[in-house]
């Protein structure tokens, strides 16, 4: 009796010993992301990486081990911040189990930077990435990194084709304009990455057109729930309750001041068009 007492008690002692070296390795891990890596405070690498930290680059095309030290980490943010300019960052998948971290994110900015041969065209980009962390200590020792270099190929190459069509790169306005910590956003339509006009059906035009505005928005670290003001354009009042229907899928209660105008016509033939103003409001 008393063996299975000792066994007993040895066994729920290593569970406990897991479940708190799960627990801090997460939560390591997600501070390291949501400080770190997502841009807001790089030069805190040091807080949550080791003095040197093997990184495995598990790209497609090749694999390779390197090894990082907080300050060089530190410089690879800070070229990303170059690269995107304030980007988005968001944590989409973490889950732990003892010492290893699996953490997917996806990360969403503008081409700011020349990226290998691709010339900047402040055009929006998402990078999908996902990596497992080995903690020891209370710090990453270890990374297997993996990104979506094609997903992030096919989007250079498409905003290359954008940058040059006429359509897209002559328009005498920009996307978004921030004037005293308010944004102000030009009038969208339902055009994709290559400039052309997703108007099969009216419900996935306003879909796009509400996509575009996103994408406005999170280039200025800002969302849907930040407009304070929103102008809806349409063609024919017929598209009143579909576009309502769509609009509302991108809030929650707290609906912006809107007005919604019927006009004759709009740019490329567009049957919706939406202008908006955002600003952060505060916690």
């Amino acid at each position: 009796m008393v063996c299975i007492i000792i066994i007993s008690t040895q066994i729920t002692q290593a569970q406990n010993h897991n479940m708190n070296t799960t627990q801090e390795s997460e939560k390591v891990v997600r501070d390291f992301l949501q400080v770190v890596r997502s841009g807001k405070a790089p030069e805190r690498a040091a807080e949550f990486m080791a003095d040197t930290v093997i990184a495995h680059q598990m790209n497609a095309e090749k694999q390779e081990a390197i090894k990082r030290t907080p300050q060089n980490y530190t410089e690879h943010v800070r070229d990303f911040l170059t690269q995107y300019g304030a980007y988005t960052f968001e944590v989409t998948e973490l889950i732990a189990s003892n010492n290893k971290v699996y953490a997917r994110w996806e990360q969403t900015g503008r081409h700011m930077a020349d990226i290998d041969q691709y010339k900047a065209t402040s055009l929006p980009l998402t990078e999908i990435g996902s990596a497992v962390y080995r903690v020891e200590n209370g710090k990453i020792i270890e990374y297997w990194i993996q990104l979506d270099r094609m997903g992030m190929e096919i989007q250079l190459q498409q905003n290359k084709l954008s940058s040059t069509s006429p359509q897209v790169n002559k328009l005498p306005f920009t996307a978004g304009v921030v004037a005293e910590k308010t944004l102000y956003i030009s009038g969208q339509i339902g055009t994709d990455s290559t400039g052309q006009l997703l108007n099969a059906n009216f419900i996935t035009e306003a879909d796009q057109v509400m996509k575009n505005l996103g994408s406005v928005l999170k280039s200025n670290n800002l969302s849907y729930n930040d407009l304070v003001n929103v102008t809806i354009y349409l063609t024919t009042m017929d598209d009143y309750t579909a576009t309502n229907e769509v609009y509302q899928k991108y809030f929650n209660e707290n609906f912006p001041a809107r007005v919604c105008i019927a006009v004759k016509e709009l740019p490329l033939k567009a049957r919706i068009e939406i202008a908006g103003i955002a600003r952060k409001k505060k916690d």
